[in-house]
């Protein structure tokens, strides 16, 4: 199957997070030939989600001393956007309601001009992440409203990327003739909708041009799918025009045991600090991407027959020399296979 792209999540945050790792990363997954690399956002975070909710990294790289550590996306993504040429600069995602959307316009269109138009904006609305580190608490922000709130500021961000003089009437933002440049490289920018559920899968087929969920396995992945081709052509869109991706835990080695070795640990001690409860091993097993070349090659088709066109990739390494020999054996055998060329920049 061709067609397939991936992207790799680089640690802005968890234990091995540093500026020296991002960027090694960021360069390596370039010159390895992968499509996009990856950020996620939270303002506020806590010592207790550093500790149970790693996704960059691997609990076995935890220690006492760490503090939690957590690079701001966008500025992340612009320092990132002079160190790599060719790339795709993604974050995924966004917690919306938690940022100024007029602002989050004006960065955004800031840096898909600093990146020369290699920007993918993901947008969400918080996840159990936010709650358990009280982001929207201390943003003062309604946990009930978090859903219209971030529908209403993908549209204000819409507005102020596509007017010269920009209006915007809704429930909680209105403002009129606001003249601000410049407006996005790209023509649409392109916003990917976060979440699983039914209710995001409509999001992004009404206001997304991607959608990129976790924890859903293939089946569920597919029904979603079905939901936003259904909402998106009610609404008079083209569903083939909107990229069904999908964020996962992965872990690759030529031995299957010493992938899950550098997995499930990591999953046992984050089981209930994900969008979803983890009742067990085998529900994590069922919705990620762990095991051998042949295992992780797969699960990928198994997702792709469900209509997923890109994989955000999060591997789980418990040193960064693992985390370079997963990147390395994906290229090298997924990216390969796929008809992504492996290239130096």
């Amino acid at each position: 199957m061709t067609g397939l792209t991936f992207g790799v999540r680089v640690p802005n945050s968890g234990p091995l997070s540093t500026i020296e790792n991002i960027v090694r990363a960021a360069k390596e997954a370039e010159a390895l030939g992968f499509e996009a690399i990856w950020v996620h956002d939270h303002v506020v975070w806590s010592s207790e989600m550093h500790r149970h909710h790693i996704s960059s990294g691997a609990v076995h790289a935890l220690a006492d001393d760490q503090t939690a550590t957590f690079f701001e996306s966008l500025t992340t993504l612009s320092y990132l956007a002079a160190e790599t040429e060719r790339v795709k600069l993604g974050v995924a995602c966004l917690v919306m309601p938690t940022r100024n959307p007029i602002y989050a316009a004006k960065q955004a269109a800031t840096l898909d001009h600093l990146s020369n138009g290699r920007l993918l904006l993901g947008v969400g609305l918080g996840s159990k992440a936010t709650q358990s580190s009280s982001e929207f608490d201390v943003f003062e922000v309604d946990w009930k409203k978090r859903a219209p709130l971030t529908d209403e500021y993908i549209d204000a961000m819409r507005a102020i990327w596509t007017q010269p003089l920009a209006s915007f009437h809704g429930k909680t933002l209105r403002f009129e003739d606001a003249e601000i440049w410049p407006k996005p490289l790209q023509d649409p920018l392109p916003v990917w909708v976060g979440g699983w559920t039914d209710h995001a899968a409509r999001r992004a087929g009404l206001r997304g041009d991607g959608w990129v969920p976790g924890w859903l396995s293939p089946e569920e992945m597919g029904r979603g799918r079905a939901v936003l081709r259904e909402t998106a052509g009610e609404a008079g869109r083209d569903p083939d025009a909107i990229t069904i991706a999908v964020e996962k835990l992965t872990a690759i080695h030529t031995d299957r045991d010493q992938a899950l070795e550098w997995a499930l640990p990591t999953v046992r001690q984050s089981s209930m600090t994900y969008e979803r409860d983890v009742d067990d091993i085998q529900f994590a097993l069922d919705r990620h991407i762990f095991g051998s070349v042949d295992d992780v090659r797969r699960r990928i088709e198994e997702f792709a027959e469900q209509g997923v066109q890109h994989f955000e990739l999060k591997f789980l390494y418990p040193t960064f020399d693992d985390l370079l020999f997963q990147m390395d054996l994906w290229a090298n055998t997924i990216l390969a296979e796929y008809g992504a060329a492996v290239t130096t920049v």
